[in-house]
């Protein structure tokens, strides 16, 4: 049933109600508590309409935008997706807040790579082009493969590890790691060389701050909310960067001797800690 959804979110007798996803958001319109916060994280459905992939998301996208326009107040995890929203719903700025995802850094630190590279059984002296990733229209993870051959035109001493929900990707020179435990992603961001993300849409980015984290140089377009991310430590590729010049900026990143230290740094301005006390503030201010 596309609308049993709803059933299962009831606001009850609070004060304030949060609602943590923006498709989540659509309940309130049956449910209407007093205080409505949401969390949005990403509006790409309603710029890729395509993954409104079945008549459930088509509904919720539907509802969505009427529901965040009755919230009290909305939380966008990246200025980009503030911008979005005020662009897509016309929403007045003053109604939303900034709070940015942050970063576990007692889990994400840099790893010895050789050690992270035994533990999933990767060849030691092989160059490894890490992709964490959706097969969602907007990650362009269609761009990998290109990009591989490109670079193994230079250096065929050359892999692509491949993370994360959807589909496989195929290929001679691919090596599919599957479901890697949060545990597990420190070590594989580690044991990497590169870590490419050649989205061109992200509401947040959140693989890139844990890539910088781990003190991988990162390959990404620059839009959206990555440069928000990596600020000055990534020289970024254009929006509309041809193959060859991912490919290009990879080879860079594999040859230069990368700041580690500057990464690591970047990443230590995104704490869970400030996304707590940033979400409090935005409690209090909706409670007065």
């Amino acid at each position: 049933m596309p609308l049993s959804w709803l059933k299962r979110f009831k606001t009850g007798d609070y004060d304030l109600v949060h609602a943590t996803f923006q498709t989540v958001a659509p309940a309130g319109l049956f449910h209407r508590p007093d205080n409505f916060v949401v969390t949005v994280h990403d509006l790409a459905p309603l710029v890729y309409t395509n993954e409104q992939r079945d008549l459930s998301l088509k509904l919720q996208w539907n509802a969505t935008p009427p529901a965040l326009r009755r919230a009290d107040r909305l939380i966008a995890i990246s200025e980009f997706t503030k911008s979005e929203i005020q662009r897509l719903m016309d929403i007045p700025e003053s109604k939303i807040s900034v709070v940015r995802q942050g970063i576990d850094r007692k889990l994400y630190y840099p790893q010895d790579q050789a050690a992270s590279r035994e533990h999933f059984d990767l060849e030691p002296d092989m160059n490894y082009i890490l992709v964490v990733s959706s097969d969602l229209e907007h990650k362009r993870i269609d761009t990998v493969n290109k990009v591989l051959d490109r670079v193994r035109e230079t250096d065929p001493n050359t892999k692509v590890l491949k993370a994360g929900y959807g589909q496989n990707l195929q290929g001679e020179h691919v090596v599919n790691t599957g479901w890697v435990s949060e545990e597990d992603m420190p070590k594989l961001y580690s044991a990497a060389d590169v870590y490419l993300h050649p989205s061109e849409y992200e509401g947040f980015g959140l693989p890139v701050l844990e890539a910088i984290a781990c003190g991988t140089p990162v390959v990404a377009r620059n839009v959206a909310s990555i440069p928000e991310i990596v600020g000055k430590t990534t020289d970024l590729v254009p929006p509309d960067a041809s193959v060859q010049t991912f490919a290009d900026h990879v080879i860079r990143q594999m040859r230069w001797d990368s700041p580690v230290a500057d990464l690591v740094e970047r990443s230590r301005q995104f704490t869970w800690e400030d996304t707590a006390t940033e979400t409090r503030e935005v409690y209090e201010s909706v409670l007065g």
